[in-house]
């Protein structure tokens, strides 16, 4: 008699001889695959030669939808990349195509963190910034703090490459934390390292040296030379900005002792430039040109031909400054290069797009052969739509002129509001030159005439203005919207007017914060040293002002030429009759024989021109 145990005991036997046969037949899930990549996963970060070697031993053949395939592929270019084995996209794209689909935050951050970096590797910047913060926000989700270290990390460096220093500061805390939380020692230094960049990119050198020294302590510690002489590397820049001169030399030290590098040597070489002990800047920075690394050896050769021209061996500083320019062009064309790599690719990738385009192409000529029955159909519609698409024509070209117009109509808005701009920046110069004319009576007469003219001018121009953006107004009722050429043009043109006021407001603090813009405001009297070096800061910061002055107007003594330099410094007559130990008249007849030359040279100063606006827009 058959029980309903026995049932049970036979239902059992098929269902064990049911999954032999599923997993002997079904090859997609081999029972070993999980365990091994569990052990590649776990030894990735501490040993990942040997996660790689175990990864190569699977080489599994199963589609890429399923997950183990894809965490194999995940964990293929992690090892790859750590190991430094240079590597396509391939893998990560099966891995990032498969996590991104599905509820795992640690999967789909990983494969978005190294997505990221194989699209930085291809110099995508904005594609891999991209990645890299989907991936800070889905690493939030999960406990891995290591990665959460690496993610936060890149991020910060690529907001401080971009000098977004509160951004790269938020996300250098971030890795931080995520350092601090994984115990990893060697996170935390690296963490207080990036901290440390982002304050001295802030100017805030006495706390980047505080957390450069947290660095240094747990280098120190754990006995870990790379994080030891690339923190003291840099706090040796920081000393010498902060003053330090003695910590920082020692530091430059200490880097070459414990791994010579040619960086560090130039580092060194450099740092006894800066405190003029030549010889032993001369014996570094030699051993730095010969560098493989041809911005370490252009950055050398700088460093060589500053010291000749500082010890007037302008034949040395001849010979420096040619091997300068030719490292300087081989880094022009090493951009050059990457930059016709990224034309390239951009090429291919436009080829497949055109392929795919003509294969379509193909296809549609199949399907109208097939749909020859239809030619007499097609003709009609043809036809109707001949004489639609003429009245959509001349619906258009209606449209394009009063586009035409509206464009012509902003152009000249924003060309007389530019001009109105500069106009204000004139009448307050104006202004303030007045008010040290006040004692001469001519004079101060000639600059409210001129100040009275731009003012009038302005008006005038605000009144075409108003003119102007009525038309518009009239024209772009007509229109549904706005052309998009149109406003990228407003945008243009607004940004182009905010970079010009910036402009000037920079070059006016940057004059202001500068220590020869103190030192004349204390100086009583100019020595010749000091004009020389008045000449110079001023050569730099405006493009060669005073050669380009001589070249245009030889006959300019050098009087002419302190006069010409005070009032591009934009110091009042009161101002430079003090620097020059002169009375505020005596200034007034030496800009007006100084304005005689100028005339004589070329001609007129312009229109609504001093002489003061001139040489300071000039």
């Amino acid at each position: 008699m058959i029980t309903m145990s026995s049932f049970k005991y036979a239902g059992l036997i098929i269902s064990i001889i049911i999954s032999l046969i599923s997993c002997t037949h079904n090859k997609n899930y081999p029972t070993v695959f999980q365990p091994e990549l569990a052990k590649a996963e776990a030894m990735m970060y501490r040993y990942p030669d040997s996660a790689l070697h175990i990864l190569q031993g699977i080489q599994p053949d199963i589609p890429s939808e399923n997950e183990q395939y894809a965490t194999w592929a995940l964990l293929m270019t992690q090892a790859q990349y750590k190991n430094q084995i240079e590597q396509s996209d391939s893998l990560i794209n099966i891995a990032y195509s498969y996590f991104t689909k599905h509820d795992n935050a640690q999967r789909k951050a990983l494969a978005l963190y190294y997505k990221g970096i194989l699209r930085h590797e291809s110099h995508h910047a904005e594609d891999a910034l991209s990645f890299y913060l989907e991936a800070a926000t889905e690493i939030e989700k999960t406990n891995d703090y290591q990665l959460g270290f690496l993610i936060n990390s890149e991020v910060g460096l690529m907001y401080l490459y971009r000098k977004l220093n509160d951004y790269a500061m938020e996300y250098f805390e971030k890795a931080h934390h995520n350092a601090e939380l994984s115990d990893n020692q060697t996170y935390i230094a690296f963490s207080f390292i990036y901290i440390a960049r982002a304050f001295s990119q802030k100017k805030q050198y006495n706390k980047a040296i505080e957390y450069y020294e947290k660095a240094i302590k747990i280098g120190q510690v754990n006995n870990y030379p790379t994080i030891l002489a690339s923190a003291m590397n840099e706090t040796s820049f920081l000393f010498l900005k902060t003053g330090e001169n003695k910590k920082a030399l020692q530091y430059a030290k200490d880097c070459i002792k414990i791994k010579k590098t040619d960086q560090r040597i130039f580092s060194l070489g450099d740092t006894y430039r800066y405190l003029k002990m030549y010889d032993s800047a001369y014996f570094y920075l030699n051993q730095a040109c010969l560098s493989p690394n041809i911005h370490t050896a252009r950055s050398a050769y700088q460093a060589l031909y500053y010291i000749s021209q500082e010890e007037k061996d302008y034949k040395k500083a001849v010979e420096y400054s040619n091997k300068l320019w030719f490292y300087q062009d081989s880094i022009g064309k090493t951009d050059r290069n990457k930059a016709l790599i990224e034309m390239q690719e951009k090429y291919d990738q436009q080829k497949i797009i055109n392929e795919n385009n003509l294969s379509q192409i193909k296809k549609d000529r199949i399907i109208r052969n097939v749909l020859i029955a239809l030619i007499i159909l097609s003709f009609i519609i043809a036809i109707t739509n001949y004489l639609y698409q003429r009245k959509i024509v001349s619906q258009k070209q209606e449209i394009s002129e009063k586009e035409e117009k509206i464009r012509y109509f902003t152009m000249k808005i924003h060309e007389n509001e530019t001009l109105i701009n500069r106009n204000k920046m004139r009448i307050e110069e104006l202004t303030i030159q007045m008010e040290g004319s006040l004692e001469i009576k001519e004079q101060w007469k000639e600059q409210n005439k001129i100040r009275q003219e731009i003012q009038q001018q302005n008006e005038t121009l605000k009144l075409e203005n108003n003119n102007l953006q009525n038309h518009i107004s009239n024209y772009a009722q007509s229109l549904k919207e706005k052309s998009k050429e149109l406003e990228a043009m407003e945008h243009l043109s607004k940004e182009n007017q905010y970079l010009h006021k910036r402009e000037a407001f920079l070059c006016n603090q940057l004059i202001k914060q500068t220590e020869l813009f103190n030192k004349l405001k204390t100086t009583k009297y100019i020595d010749n040293k000091l004009w020389q070096e008045i000449k110079e800061k001023i050569d730099l910061l405006f493009d060669n002002y005073t050669k380009r002055l001589c070249h245009q107007i030889p006959s300019l003594t050098d009087g002419d030429i302190q006069i010409c330099c005070l009032i591009k410094l934009r110091f009042s007559n009161g101002d430079i009759a003090n620097m020059l130990a002169i009375s505020p008249t005596s200034v007034s007849k030496r800009k007006l024989r100084l304005k005689e030359r100028i005339v004589q040279e070329i001609g007129s100063l312009g229109e609504n021109q001093s002489l003061d606006l001139w040489l300071m827009e000039y």
